[in-house]
Formats: C-alpha cells, structure tokens, sequence
C-alpha cells in the first residue's frame, strides 16, 4: 500500500474511492509499446466504462455477431495482435493482411462485415469513426488507434507496430 500511495501522491482514503470495478480493469498503461496513450490525470486508474477505448487501456468489451453466434470483442483477443476496423474500415484489414515485414501476426476482423454490431455500440466503445481501427495487444490492451481513414493505411500501421515493438 505504501508504494501505491508514493505512486499516487495521495492518501489511503484517496485510494479507498476508487471501486473495485474501475481498479480491476480500469488501469492505465504507461509505455513505449502504447501509442497515443490515456492522457495523465491524476490518478493510476479509468473508470473503464468510459474509457472509450484509448490506447494505455483495456479494450472494452462490446456483444457481436458471427454467423449467429454471440461473441465478445474480447473473445478476439487470442493470438498475437489484433486489429478491429470500423464497417467502412476495409483498407485497414487489408493493410493488416499485408503487415508481413516485421514477421507479427495481426489478425484482423471488420465490424460491420464479418462480425455484426446489433447495438451499434462499436464505434462509440472504442473511440472510432465507421473507417476508423484499433490495434489490440496480445494481453487485451489496445495499443494504437486511428480514429479514421488514412490516406496510406499500410504505412500506418506498419509504422504503429515497429514503434510498438521497437523496431527500426
């Protein structure tokens, strides 16, 4: 406790408020392998119902369709990285598919296409537009997002992902 409150620079009780759901999965990433990271507030920890999928934090969970089945997002998260697009992000799967050089795997899935988005709740839960991306690390936290179109898709990512892995 006592490294925490050093951490934190506030008291026990400061620490006390925060709930349990918002400690659990709500903390924050600070590191070269995040892009674009949650801003610096003053606390270690987001309420993670309105972190709106900002690079440093967890991805969120939100329900989809494959085929009929009824899965998380976070049911996406299981091999190497993890590209989400928008319904209009196709460019970005395509630069997935293509994102070979550096010899990671990205798995990429378009929301809207394969996968369907009942609740429409997608894109607000992730910080997107419809031709937006997030690209999620293999322990579920997103890692760099574009919240819309690029006019070199390919070349962003590959960018993202050699600054995420610290590589020339």
């Amino acid at each position: 406790m006592r490294l925490l409150e050093n951490r934190h620079q506030g008291t026990a009780e400061d620490l006390e408020s925060i709930d349990d759901i918002a400690m659990i999965f709500g903390y924050r990433y600070a590191s070269a392998a995040v892009l674009g990271g949650a801003p610096a507030t003053d606390t270690p920890v987001v309420d993670p119902r309105t972190a709106g999928g900002r690079p440093g934090l967890r991805a969120p969970h939100v329900w989809l369709d494959r085929s009929g089945t009824r899965l998380s997002t976070l049911d996406l998260f299981t091999d190497g990285f993890t590209l989400l697009a928008g319904r209009d992000g196709t460019e970005w799967t395509e630069a997935a598919a293509a994102a070979t050089s550096l010899g990671v795997k990205v798995t990429a899935h378009r929301v809207g296409g394969e996968l369907q988005d009942h609740d429409d709740a997608f894109a607000a839960a992730y910080g997107i537009g419809a031709a937006g991306a997030v690209l999620v690390r293999p322990d579920g936290f997103v890692a760099w997002r574009a919240e819309d179109r690029s006019p070199e898709p390919g070349r962003e990512l590959e960018r993202a992902l050699a600054r995420i892995l610290a590589r020339p």
